[in-house]
C-alpha cells in the first residue's frame, strides 16, 4: 500500500496530462518528418538516420491498436510518450528533494511547455527522447546513491547511454556526462570495461536498423547502402555531411546562445523562467542534483553552439528548439526550487498571498500554451499533399526537395493512395529512390549530377514539375511555369521559345496560372495569431500566399499581389525571404514606408545574413541617401567580403563625396 502511495501522484500527472495531450491531439499527418515517420511506422521501415529503431518498434505496436487511422495511431504514441514523461519528471522532481508543491508546480511548468506539448500532438521522435533522458537521469542519480547494491544500476545506466544515439543523437553528450559521473566514483579497469560492455548491449538495437534495410522495407529513407554498414553510416550521419555547419565566431556565438536561452525562457513561460533564476541563485537541500540535471542538459546547448555551430536565424533555431527538451526539464526542476526557495524566504503572513500568485501564473502559462499547442483541427499537411498533385497532368513527373513536400507527398500517394500515376522523385536521392546516381559520389558533385539528368529529363519532352524550382536549373537556362503550388520546367531550348512567345504576342495570348477565387489565405489556413504554430507548420502555409503573390507579380498585377505578399509575410513573421518580398513588391507600388520597414525586419530577423543588409543599402541609395547606402554596403561586406559589395560601397561613397572612401572600398575589388 506505501508502495501505491508513492507512486499514486506520478500516476496521477501521468494520466491528466495524457487527457491534456490527447484532447489536443492531430487528426492525420503533420508537417515536417510526421509523414516519413508515419509510413515507417506502418511498414516497420527506417525513417531518416540514424534510424530511430525504438521509436519505429514502439510505433509499429501502435498501429495495431484499433483506434482511428494509422496516422492518428501513430500520433497517439507521441501524446502516451508525453504523458510517460510528465510522470517521470514528478518522479524525478521528488527525487531530487522538492517538496509536494514546488514538485508539482515544476511538473506544470515541465508538462505544459510548448517544446514538450508539440512533441506530444504529432508524429515526432521527441517525445520518445524527452521520456528517455529523464529515466536516464533517474538511473544514473539511483547507481551514484546506491552504494554497495548499484550493478544492477550501473548496467542499465550503461546500457541506456549506449542506446541514447539511436534514440536521438543530441542525447550522446548527456548520456557520456552521466556515464562519467558514474565511473568516477570508483574508477578502475573493470567496471570501465562493464561499462563498455553494457554500452555497447544498448548499441547494439541498431542491428535492427541493419536487418530491416537489408531485408528491403516498404518505406526506406534512404540515401545509405543495405546492412550493418549503411546502418553505422547512418548513425554517424555520413550521407548527410559535415557535422560542422558554420564558423566558430564571437558574433555567431552571441547570437546563437541568445536565442537558445529565449527559445527555452519563451517555451516554459516568462514566469517560470524568472523563477527558475532564483532556483539557480538560491539553492536549497536539492542543489546538488538540480545542478547535475542542468551540466547534463547543457551540454546539448553546448554542442550545438561549439561543435555544430549552427546559422543563428530562425529555421535553425526552430529545427534545433526540440533538441533542448532536456534543458526545459532541468529548467523546470530550477523554477520548482525557485518556489520553494521563494516561499521559505517571504514573511509568513505575506508566504499564502506569494505562493496564489505564482500558481496562477504558472497555470495561466499552462492555459497559453494549451492554445498554442492545440492541433485538433489540423488538416492543412492533408491539403497540401492534395494541391500539390491537383495540378499535375496524367503520367507527370514531380520532383521535390524540401521536408515538407517530400514527407507530405509521400505519404499521400503511399498511405492515401493519391496520384499512382504520377512519378515522384527526390533531387537528393531519398524516400524515392536514388534517381540520380548520388549513392557512393562525393556531395560535392551532387548539384553538378542532378542539373545534368535533370536537363536530359527536360529535353525528354515528357512533363516534368517542381516544387521548388533549383537554382542551378534556372542557371543552366530552364524555364519554370507556375501551376499552383508547383512549376512546369521547360528544357532551355523551350524555355527560349516560350520567352519569344510573350514578347512577340500579347499578356493574353500566353496565359499563366492565376490564383482562383477560392484559393486560400495563408492566414485562413492557419486561424488565430501565427505564433500559435511553429516554424514549419507556417512554412507549409505560407507556400499558398506566395504561390498567389508570385502568380500575380509574373503577370505584372502588383497592386493586386501586395496582399498577397503582406499575408505571406504575416504568417512567416520570422521568415526572413517573406519579409524582403514584401519589401520589393511594396517598392513596385510606391510604398517607400512599407518597403524601408520590412528591410529593417528583415536585417533584424538576420543580422548575420548579408543579403538584407546589401538590399538596404540598395534601397537607400534608390532614394537619394548615398552615404547611409554606403554604410550598408560596408556592412554586407564586413558579414560576408564580396567584391561587388565593395565596388558598390566605393560607388556609393563616391555619390556621396567622400572621394577618400571611395579609394578604400575601391581598392577591395581586387
Amino acid at each position: 500500500m506505501s508502495l501505491f502511495r508513492a507512486g499514486a501522484p506520478p500516476l496521477a500527472v501521468a494520466l491528466i496530462a495524457g487527457i491534456l495531450y490527447v484532447s489536443t491531439l492531430a487528426p492525420g499527418v503533420g508537417a515536417g518528418d510526421s509523414g516519413q515517420l508515419t509510413l515507417a511506422a506502418r511498414d516497420l521501415g527506417i525513417p531518416h538516420p540514424p534510424g530511430y529503431p525504438l521509436w519505429t518498434m514502439l510505433a509499429r505496436l501502435f498501429v495495431l491498436v484499433p483506434i482511428g487511422d494509422v496516422p492518428f495511431r501513430v500520433n497517439l504514441l507521441s501524446a502516451v510518450l508525453a504523458a510517460v514523461s510528465a510522470g517521470l519528471f514528478h518522479v524525478l522532481a521528488t527525487r531530487l528533494g522538492l517538496r509536494a508543491l514546488p514538485a508539482l508546480l515544476a511538473t506544470v511548468c515541465f508538462a505544459g511547455s510548448v517544446t514538450v506539448w508539440r512533441s506530444a500532438v504529432e508524429a515526432e521522435v521527441y517525445s520518445l527522447g524527452i521520456a528517455f533522458f529523464l529515466g536516464m537521469t533517474w538511473l544514473a542519480l539511483e547507481a551514484r546513491s546506491r552504494r554497495g547494491r548499484s550493478a544492477r544500476f550501473d548496467a542499465l545506466t550503461f546500457f541506456a547511454a549506449g542506446m541514447a544515439p539511436l534514440v536521438h543523437q543530441s542525447l550522446v553528450l548527456p548520456a557520456a556526462f552521466y556515464a562519467i559521473w558514474i565511473l568516477d566514483r570508483d574508477l578502475s579497469a573493470r567496471r570501465v570495461a562493464r561499462a563498455a560492455c553494457f554500452g555497447l548491449a544498448g548499441l547494439s538495437v541498431l542491428l535492427v536498423v541493419a536487418v530491416r534495410s537489408a531485408s528491403g522495407p516498404g518505406f526506406s529513407f534512404g540515401g545509405m547502402e543495405p546492412g550493418l554498414w549503411g546502418a553505422l553510416d547512418g548513425l554517424l550521419r555520413e550521407s548527410y555531411g559535415t557535422l560542422r555547419q558554420g564558423p566558430l565566431a564571437f558574433d555567431r556565438l552571441i547570437h546563437q546562445v541568445g536565442g537558445l536561452a529565449s527559445g527555452t525562457a519563451a517555451s516554459v513561460g516568462i514566469a517560470a523562467a524568472l523563477v527558475a533564476v532564483a532556483g539557480a541563485l538560491l539553492p536549497g537541500r536539492e542543489g546538488p542534483g538540480l545542478r547535475l540535471v542542468a551540466l547534463a542538459s547543457l551540454t546539448i546547448p553546448a554542442a550545438l553552439v561549439l561543435l555544430i555551430g549552427f546559422d543563428p536565424d530562425s529555421e535553425h533555431f526552430a529545427q534545433v528548439a526540440p533538441f533542448l527538451a532536456p534543458v526545459i526539464a532541468s529548467m523546470s526542476l530550477l523554477a520548482g526550487a525557485g518556489i520553494g526557495a521563494l516561499t521559505r524566504r517571504v514573511p509568513t503572513a505575506a508566504r499564502v498571498p506569494a505562493l496564489g500568485a505564482v500558481m496562477t501564473c504558472v497555470f495561466a502559462t499552462f492555459l497559453a500554451h494549451a492554445g498554442m499547442c492545440d492541433r485538433s483541427g489540423f488538416r492543412l499537411a492533408d491539403r497540401y499533399a492534395r494541391d500539390l498533385l491537383a495540378a499535375l497532368p496524367a503520367g507527370a513527373t514531380l520532383v521535390l526537395d524540401g521536408d515538407n513536400e517530400t514527407f507530405v507527398t509521400a505519404y499521400a500517394t503511399r498511405l492515401r493512395g493519391l496520384r499512382p500515376d504520377v512519378v515522384l522523385i527526390h533531387r537528393r536521392g531519398y524516400v524515392f529512390g536514388d534517381a540520380y546516381g548520388l549513392a557512393g559520389a562525393p556531395r560535392s558533385r551532387w548539384t553538378e549530377l542532378a542539373t545534368r539528368i535533370d536537363l536530359e529529363r527536360l529535353r525528354s519532352g515528357r512533363p516534368v514539375y517542381y516544387a521548388s524550382p533549383p537554382a542551378d536549373l534556372v542557371a543552366a537556362g530552364a524555364g519554370f511555369v507556375q501551376a499552383g503550388l508547383v512549376s512546369r520546367a521547360l528544357s532551355p531550348a523551350a524555355a527560349r521559345a516560350w520567352m519569344a512567345q510573350r514578347e512577340s504576342e500579347p499578356d493574353h495570348a500566353v496565359p499563366g496560372w492565376l490564383p482562383p477565387a477560392e484559393w486560400p489565405t495563408s492566414s485562413k489556413l492557419l486561424p488565430g495569431r501565427p505564433s500559435r504554430y511553429d516554424y514549419v507548420t507556417r512554412k507549409m502555409a505560407v507556400s499558398y500566399s506566395d504561390a498567389a503573390a508570385r502568380a500575380l507579380w509574373s503577370a505584372g498585377r502588383y497592386e493586386e499581389a501586395l496582399p498577397w505578399f503582406q499575408d505571406a509575410a504575416r504568417i512567416g513573421y520570422d521568415f526572413v525571404e517573406a519579409h524582403l518580398n514584401l519589401a520589393t513588391a511594396a517598392a513596385a507600388v510606391g510604398r517607400s514606408d512599407l518597403t524601408l520597414a520590412q528591410l529593417l525586419e528583415a536585417r533584424s530577423l538576420a543580422p548575420l545574413d548579408p543579403e538584407p543588409a546589401a538590399r538596404l543599402a540598395v534601397f537607400l541609395g534608390s532614394a537619394g541617401r548615398h552615404r547611409d547606402a554606403a554604410l550598408w554596403f560596408e556592412r554586407a561586406y564586413r558579414i560576408a567580403p564580396d567584391a561587388t559589395v565593395a565596388s558598390d560601397a566605393a560607388r556609393a561613397w563616391w555619390r556621396a563625396g567622400d572621394d577618400e572612401r571611395a579609394r578604400y572600398w575601391r581598392g577591395l575589388t581586387g
